[in-house]
């Protein structure tokens, strides 16, 4: 990787190319953060929520611009581009009204005359790793409660998506945090395994693959540094024989191709009772073929492009493989643009368990269905993949979809809702989704030392 390049997926077109910081100035960036992080540490915390709500007013002024620089860098329509910036400006909200709270120093009396005292300080300069499919979102809902936390941030945005990067940077200048709190660097994997074991980091949230999640937890146990790992995901959508189809079908769609079906926590495997599977491969053609292909500034795009080029033949190559073991096409879109990285939406089924349709992340608009007659063999088939992300069950038995979530190993668990992230609640995963926990409370002290104080009068 020689330098960072903002192409846009749609036109191909080049936006903006950035060299690799040099090691200068990464060394000014560290400096420059520890001092920022030293007086933001001090700053009290109806002070650092001051910022925290110019920053939400900055999205929300801004949101059809920074709207218009995600779609141009990767891809997303514009309407899913601008609904990115203002939940990011919620992220902002929620902590600038909870994390006093949050972090407040907890007392509990032990015995006569001994108490111990929780508290919860900042840990110093947090370096994030963060992808290109969300490249305000992402960023942004580590980045705050590190921030609130009392913590400096050194960003490496994807290297696709940089101008995004940048752009958020000076919303938080002008929303008058510390010069330094948040810094982009367009750094290389080699740079990054420096920071990493630099001293001056205290502490490493990555959002990526994980292949690159295996690397930098290496890295970082390495160090002995704590570190935050969201990763991929192939979450099951599991249809129970009681569902109301034509109720969930929208759901099922938004799911799946939203964000032109780059997300983690999109569905990817539709878990169909077999007396449903045949109407649920109908409704799914009859609302594939109603969507538009094409810009995503154009409000009437419902699937933009993939956000490279390469992602766009990784997909085809898994579709393939899959198909050449025995995998059948249910639904392939047929008229999609000749220009730009567009992937047809594809509805799959039959698909074998040595297929890339089966074990791995389908990181596209594509859909696999998975029939099973018996809800035991439901709970196997979302159990049976590397990943533990997410999961969304559909029923009109509520204690019949609690009954299968205790079975689901996954981090979260939707009943008759699609699987989404929530400011107020922990986002995260188990096995090779990750660990530790985003948003919440959890995602505050997730970035903070946890000091035990033991008071004896």
């Amino acid at each position: 990787m020689q330098m960072y390049q903002s192409i846009n997926p749609y036109s191909e077109a080049l936006n903006a190319e950035f060299q690799l910081s040099s090691e200068v100035e990464i060394n000014q960036a560290l400096v420059q953060a520890q001092k920022a992080q030293k007086e933001w540490a001090e700053t009290a915390f109806e002070d650092r929520a001051i910022c925290l709500i110019q920053l939400a007013d900055l999205l929300k002024k801004e949101a059809n611009r920074l709207a218009e620089i995600a779609s141009n860098e990767m891809g997303k329509t514009l309407e899913h581009a601008k609904a990115e910036i203002l939940k990011s400006a919620s992220v902002c909200h929620y902590y600038a009204q909870h994390a006093a709270s949050i972090l407040a120093t907890e007392r509990e009396s032990i015995e006569n005359n001994l108490s111990i005292e929780r508290t919860y300080k900042p840990m110093g300069i947090v370096l994030g790793i963060y992808p290109w499919n969300f490249p305000f979102w992402q960023i942004i809902r580590s980045a705050i409660p590190a921030a609130m936390g009392g913590n400096a941030i050194l960003i490496k945005p994807a290297p696709n998506v940089p101008m995004s990067s940048l752009a958020l940077q000076l919303l938080f200048d002008k929303a008058g945090f510390p010069s330094g709190i948040l810094q982009t660097l367009f750094a290389s994997n080699e740079q990054i395994a420096e920071l990493i074991s630099n001293p001056v980091v205290a502490a490493v949230t990555l959002t990526g693959s994980n292949k690159a999640g295996s690397a930098v937890a290496a890295l970082a146990g390495k160090a002995i540094k704590p570190i935050v790992l969201e990763l991929g995901g192939s979450d099951p959508f599991i249809i129970c024989e009681d569902a109301d189809l034509e109720s969930i079908i929208e759901h099922a769609i938004f799911s799946r191709f939203q964000n032109n079906g780059q997300s983690c926590v999109s569905a990817k495997r539709f878990i169909v009772h077999e007396s449903l599977v045949a109407a649920f491969e109908t409704l799914l053609v009859q609302k594939l073929q109603q969507m538009n292909y094409g810009d995503p500034l154009n409000p009437t795009t419902d699937i933009g492009p993939l956000a490279r080029r390469d992602l766009k033949e990784n997909l085809a190559l898994q579709v393939k493989k899959s198909l050449l073991l025995g995998a059948q096409v249910v639904y392939q879109h047929k008229a999609i643009p000749s220009k730009g990285f567009f992937y047809p939406a594809t509805v799959l089924k039959d698909i074998p368990k040595n297929s890339p349709a089966y074990t791995e992340e389908l990181f596209g608009p594509v859909l696999s269905i998975l029939p099973y007659q018996k809800i035991e063999q439901a709970i196997e088939l979302a159990n049976d993949t590397i990943y533990g992300l997410g999961c969304s069950i559909w029923t009109k038995n509520i204690e019949k979809g609690i009954h299968i979530s205790e079975q689901i190993a996954c981090g979260m668990v939707y009943i008759n809702q699609l699987v989404k992230s929530d400011v107020r609640f922990p986002f995260g995963g188990c096995k090779q989704s990750g660990f530790g926990k985003e948003l919440g409370p959890e995602g505050l002290k997730a970035f903070c030392v946890l000091k035990t104080r033991w008071i004896k009068t």
